[in-house]
């Protein structure tokens, strides 16, 4: 959770102090630009200082900001990082997509359970799912009371694994919740990486497929 907050932390604070610097050294380069032709129409020479220092606050933030995402990439892929997002599940739910939701599912699990695409299609089949294209805002916004999303990391299997939860809460008029969790980073291999459950509960009544992942430690 800390590695993915950082992420999104750093990005955030990179890529604004790289927009501060591009204007202010677009106000550089103008002004620079400004001088230098009024200074030509008296026949006077000018160091074009602030032409340089604006072409160069212009050209390096945006070289650290690339340097930076592709080391994240970089990050991702060593560490088999997969990143679903609020938006991409709840548009596989709400669309009923048993494919896209398999392939979501995790290889270690699919084996390990014996899941098939049949088995996906039969849950979302008993989910009684009443929500719609214009529901997706309400299950991907962060101010949305109908969604939740956390991120945790676990040592329980002796090495370090990133997970994830994901809820949507009032998906029909009985008040029903889908439930989804599973890992979303694992060093030792991408087949450990995905969804491991998926649930759906409408009061004391609950239909679920997969194995959870393991605890928060």
């Amino acid at each position: 959770m800390f590695v993915v907050l950082l992420n999104a932390v750093l990005s955030i604070i990179i890529i604004t102090i790289a927009i501060i610097l591009t204007i202010i050294a677009i106000v550089l380069i103008i002004v620079s630009l400004v001088r230098s032709s009024a200074a030509k129409k008296e026949n006077k020479k000018t160091m074009k200082v602030g032409l340089w220092v604006g072409i160069a606050m212009l050209i390096i933030p945006w070289i650290v900001v690339a340097v930076f995402f592709i080391a994240s990439k970089i990050y991702d892929a060593n560490n088999n990082r997969w990143l679903p997002g609020r938006s991409l599940l709840a548009q596989t739910i709400i669309d009923k997509d048993a494919d896209e939701l398999y392939d979501m599912m995790a290889d270690s699990v699919i084996d390990e359970e014996n899941i098939s695409e049949d088995d996906i299609e039969e849950f979302l089949e008993a989910c009684d799912i009443d929500a719609g294209k214009s529901d997706i805002d309400r299950y991907s916004e962060l101010s949305s009371q109908d969604n939740h999303y956390r991120n945790y990391t676990s040592h329980d299997n002796g090495r370090a694994q990133t997970c994830f939860q994901y809820s949507m809460y009032n998906v029909n008029d009985d008040g029903g919740e889908i439930y989804i969790t599973g890992v979303d980073g694992d060093a030792e291999g991408e087949e450990y990486v995905g969804i491991y459950y998926i649930s759906y509960t409408v009061g004391d009544e609950s239909v679920s497929i997969g194995v959870k992942p393991p605890a928060e430690h």
